[in-house]
């Protein structure tokens, strides 16, 4: 008896031990934090997103902690947002769909509210992606900043700093208290950079290291207003006066000022404290090898110079935000995390849609992901770099932007080429922009069954996804237009009554005053139709048809009348 209690008691020994070294075995699921920029271009850090290319680099602006990300990670010199504006990238990146199966592709899309009536209710996000349908490993989410087009604490966010009752965070909420009190925000919290601050660390700070995260820190710099704490305008004001050489020309010297705004350099540097604040709070929790950090941007800069042409670069690339050239969507994105290489570069194409099923992919989710996912992990990119693969969905890297207010382009990216087509007149250009990232040599006319395949893939996927076109849109539009129209009119009607039934001291004042507001109304409609009906012909591919109707009509589009030459 006593033989047999003692070989069981060494069996149960050895299971225990065969047991604690499998459960020491067994790897920690990992945290994932995204920092997510606002209009900040390719080529304004100060880090190089390509060794080969030294315009990758600003010559002015400095980024010390993207620098130390850099060092840790890797930099994707071939990186790409959704869209060339913000919340079609935004919406896109969270839903891990390109802009045109979420059906969100340019700011104020008209078309995308007769197609989703009901929002984004039950669609997965990132959020969705680490916890799955019973979050095995106990993530918990965070979303901190500018959102999307619905609040996302209805859409897998834990914790949102979200306070207004009907909306998420948005453009305001980077300058205003808030949309009940338009009121500019405090001095000392610019662009809510301390706010976010605050949030993030306090965040990592009740978490790391008890169970795992994800977390989006999305600012609301470098948008317009540009606004930073007078310590940091002082700064970079001295050093834009301390830089030599400047152009005597005025125009000349314009561009060379917009190149080089001293409060754009001093909201940037400003906003760069908060990845390095979270860098060191993980580095203090035992975190920060455990934890990927993605940096990264919505879109390519719109704060950058036009030359004499009137065309606009980001660094080497043509074009910027409002633009699916390559400055409009190609942005920097550094990762850092388990296993990634420190300093190292890779040039394999990727967007921003696979982050959401990269995330899922380490993350050990067991729910499958939808098949209405177009993103691939990057899993084997993250280690691998060039030698890694990504197997998505979708055909290829597509950008998709029927815009009625800027140049419709429909794009896509597959392989070393990319193609785009102009929506207004079918004309079609087609680049290497492996090697001709500038998207000088257009390859269309030598190379025409490269652009019949590339055309027919792109239009396939569109109709598949009912991404929509813009003649659609132009329609939607017009559609719009008339609603508001019929409501001011309305609306005019009630304000002019209960004027009239007040009869207040000043009533011929104030009747006037309502007048013309009305009158700027009613002039802001006409004039929208007809830039509008310009513009469906318009056939540039870089500018619009609105300054040239604006000029033939005598007011602008908010119905502002201009001033005749005489």
């Amino acid at each position: 008896m006593k033989s047999t209690t003692l070989t069981l008691f060494l069996l149960s020994s050895v299971l225990c031990s065969l047991t604690s070294d499998l459960c020491a075995a067994k790897p920690k699921a990992p945290n994932f934090i995204i920092i997510y920029m606002d209009d900040l271009g390719w080529a304004q850090t100060s880090v190089r997103m390509m060794d080969s290319e030294p315009l990758s680099k600003h010559s002015f602006f400095e980024t010390p902690n993207v620098e130390r990300l850099a060092e840790m990670g890797t930099r994707f010199s071939n990186a790409y947002a959704p869209t060339p504006t913000c919340t079609g990238s935004r919406v896109s990146i969270q839903l891990g769909q390109s802009s045109a199966r979420a059906q969100y592709r340019f700011v104020n899309d008209v078309l995308n509210k007769k197609q989703r009536p009901n929002g984004y209710a039950g669609s997965w996000t990132i959020a969705t992606a680490v916890k799955g349908d019973e979050n095995p490993h106990n993530y918990i989410t965070a979303h901190f900043g500018k959102g999307m087009t619905e609040k996302l604490n209805a859409l897998g966010y834990d914790v949102t700093d979200e306070f207004e009752k009907y909306s998420g965070n948005g453009n305001l909420h980077g300058d205003k208290i808030g949309i009940q009190d338009p009121r500019e925000l405090p001095a000392d919290n610019p662009k809510r950079i301390y706010s976010l601050i605050e949030d993030s660390v306090n965040f990592v700070n009740e978490h790391a290291g008890k169970r795992p995260f994800y977390m989006m820190v999305s600012h609301y710099a470098v948008h317009v207003k540009h606004a930073a704490s007078q310590k940091y305008l002082d700064k970079w004001q001295a050093r834009y006066d301390a830089l030599p050489n400047k152009p005597t020309d005025s125009k000349e010297l314009y561009r060379f000022r917009k190149e080089r705004k001293y409060d754009y350099a001093a909201m940037l540097e400003e906003a760069d404290q908060n990845l390095g604040h979270i860098i060191d709070t993980l580095k203090a929790k035992g975190e920060l090898d455990n934890t990927y950090i993605i940096f990264t941007s919505d879109n390519g800069s719109e704060c950058i110079p036009a030359d004499e042409n009137g065309r606009r670069f980001n660094g080497p690339l043509q074009e910027g935000k409002y633009s699916a050239f390559e400055g409009g969507i190609r942005v920097p994105f550094i990762v850092s995390g388990p296993d990634i290489a420190g300093g190292a570069q890779c040039d394999t194409p990727v967007v921003q849609w696979d982050i959401l099923p990269t995330f899922h992919d380490l993350s050990g989710n067991p729910t499958p992901l939808p098949e209405t996912i177009d993103g691939g992990s990057l899993k084997s990119v993250f280690t691998q770099r060039n030698q890694g693969s990504i197997e998505r969905r979708a055909p290829g890297l597509v950008f998709h932007f029927p815009s009625y207010y800027q140049v419709p382009l429909s794009c896509i990216r597959i392989g070393d080429f990319k193609f785009l087509r102009n929506m207004n007149t079918n004309e079609m250009k087609l680049f290497n922009v492996k090697d001709d990232y500038r998207e000088q040599h257009d390859l269309a006319a030598s190379m025409p069954e490269k652009v019949s395949e590339m055309d027919k893939i792109l239009r396939d996927y569109i109709d598949e996804v009912d991404g929509g076109s813009v003649q659609d849109v132009y329609q939607a539009l017009y559609e719009t237009i008339d609603d508001f129209e019929q409501r001011e009119v309305v609306a005019y009607e009630k304000r002019m009554t209960a004027l009239e039934a007040s009869q207040p001291a000043d009533f011929e004042a104030q009747k006037a005053k309502l007048i013309e507001a009305n009158e700027t109304k009613q002039r802001s409609f006409y004039a929208t139709r007809e830039i509008t009906k310009r513009q469906e012909t318009w056939p540039d591919w870089y500018t619009t048809a609105r300054k040239t109707v604006e000029a033939e009509i005598g007011m602008t589009k908010g119905g502002k009348l201009r001033k005749q030459n005489k």
